[in-house]
């Protein structure tokens, strides 16, 4: 059994599916009740309610468990609104999921955190041996709860491993997941709505992007140890190791919707858009030594973007 802990959110969803496509038994843990459309995606699932900071939940949600896929946290907006709630939740929270796995004999522990823990803006060549720099409480408290899984990981009470995921992108399992404020999201679902894209960043910032399939794949080879730590210290970075500007992140967008539409958007970038010498690249030379191999092109998931986004928001606008 597979516990993923905020199972019903972007990435969570995504990798449900996945693994049960994969063969794999899952429990879904959310704070939430699944909508209809939740339990219909992801029939197969078990479905079981928690609150990161009630200790009996998570063990009763850890019984039978032997991998858990860590991805319950308050997003970045939230986190800078409500600091001390995301350091109780992100930090706290992960603390006592981690006691709840060990007390109920939990054989793998993968925690998701986020490249950002890294600093801002991200730049030059980051590996993980970079010093993490946080400045912002999404991301410290982040960084707090990656020290609980490897300090767990350290005393051989738990498999704990850490990933450190980039910009990822891809279709939401349905439309009403809050996913709709990332840069590729959005700029898919003004492209369908309006044949436009406005982009208030500067054209050259650079981003690492990685497909959610990726993360999926990635996540079931470790669940299933065909891809291990070699290396003691269980810190991964899941990135492309490929930097894109904005302008690409556009074009790729725009020349995806002439296939499938053909409609070419028109694109306005509103902020300074002076030329940015910051380069950037997201080293995945770990998850290359552990032999972890998944495709790193984003093209089907924005194709597959572009199509829901059509279908779920143009029809919608025509009723």
């Amino acid at each position: 059994m597979i516990l993923i802990t905020g199972g019903l959110g972007y990435l969570g969803g995504r990798i449900a599916k996945y693994l049960l496509n994969s063969g794999e038994r899952v429990r879904v843990a959310s704070r939430r009740s699944a909508t209809k459309f939740e339990l219909e995606k992801l029939n197969d699932c078990e479905f079981v309610a928690i609150n990161l900071l009630d200790r009996d939940s998570l063990e009763a949600a850890c019984h039978g468990v032997k991998s858990i896929v860590h991805l319950g946290a308050m997003n970045a907006k939230d986190s800078e609104e409500r600091p001390d709630e995301a350091l109780m939740v992100n930090g706290l929270g992960s603390l006592k999921l981690i006691e709840s796995a060990i007390k109920k004999n939990v054989k793998n522990f993968l925690y998701f955190s986020t490249v950002h823990i890294y600093g801002f803006p991200l730049k030059g060549v980051i590996s993980e041996s970079t010093v993490p720099r946080p400045l912002h409480p999404y991301s410290i408290t982040h960084r707090i709860a990656e020290d609980y899984v490897l300090q767990a990981n350290s005393d051989t009470l738990i498999n704990g491993m850490v990933f450190r995921i980039s910009n990822a992108v891809g279709s939401p399992l349905h439309k009403n997941t809050n996913c709709w404020n990332l840069v590729a999201n959005d700029l898919c679902k003004q492209t369908v709505i309006n044949n436009k894209m406005l982009i208030k960043s500067n054209k050259f910032i650079q981003r690492d992007y990685i497909p959610i399939s990726m993360i999926c794949d990635i996540t079931h080879q470790f669940i299933t140890g065909k891809c291990v730590s070699t290396s003691g210290e269980n810190i991964f970075n899941i990135s492309s190791g490929i930097s894109m500007g904005l302008n690409d992140l556009t074009q790729l967008i725009s020349d995806l919707a002439f296939e499938l539409f053909n409609k070419k958007p028109a694109v306005e970038f509103l902020g300074n858009n002076s030329k940015v010498n910051i380069e950037l690249s997201i080293s995945r030379s770990k998850l290359n030594m552990n032999k972890c191999l998944a495709d790193v092109d984003i093209y089907d998931e924005i194709k597959e973007l572009l199509l829901n986004c059509k279908r779920w928001f143009v029809s919608d606008n025509k009723k």
